[in-house]
C-alpha cells in the first residue's frame, strides 16, 4: 500500500500495483504536480514530484520512463498498455513532438519516442505490444 496526498490535502491509501501512469505538472500549473492514474477512476492530483512519488513505489517491474510532448518525463505500467500507434493528424504537434499514442486504460498519452523505441521499451518486460 501507498499513501498519497492529493493537492486539496486527503491522503488516499491505495495498492500501488493499481496506478497505470504518472505524469508531471502541465504547463499551465503553479509548482510541483503528479498526476496519478489507476487508483481512483479520474486521476489523482498530488503536490509532490513526480520523480519523487515514482521513487517511493516497490512495484517489479519498475514503471517505464517515457517523453511527453513538452519534454517531461511520464510513467507507465508496461502491462497496462493496451496499445502502441502513430499518432493521428490532431495529436501531430511540431516535428518530433509527438512520434507515438500509447492506449493506457482509457487515457491516451503522446509521447516524444518513436514506435519502435516504445514498443522496446514496453515489451522489455513482458508486456506484448
Amino acid at each position: 500500500m501507498i499513501v498519497i496526498k492529493t493537492v486539496d490535502g486527503r491522503d488516499i491509501d491505495g495498492d500501488e500495483n493499481a496506478i497505470t501512469l504518472i505524469a508531471g505538472p502541465y504547463p499551465h500549473d503553479a509548482g510541483p504536480h503528479t498526476y496519478v492514474h489507476g487508483l481512483t477512476q479520474a486521476p489523482l492530483m498530488t503536490a509532490e514530484k513526480p520523480d519523487v512519488l515514482v521513487s517511493r513505489l516497490g512495484i517489479t517491474p519498475p514503471l517505464a520512463k517515457l517523453t511527453r510532448p513538452d519534454r517531461s518525463p511520464v510513467w507507465v505500467k508496461r502491462s497496462a498498455v493496451i496499445s502502441v500507434r502513430a499518432p493521428r493528424p490532431p495529436q501531430q504537434q511540431g516535428p518530433g513532438e509527438v512520434n507515438a499514442v500509447l492506449q493506457v486504460g482509457s487515457h491516451p498519452q503522446s509521447v516524444r519516442e518513436d514506435l519502435a523505441t516504445v514498443r522496446g521499451i514496453i515489451n522489455a518486460h513482458g508486456a506484448n505490444v
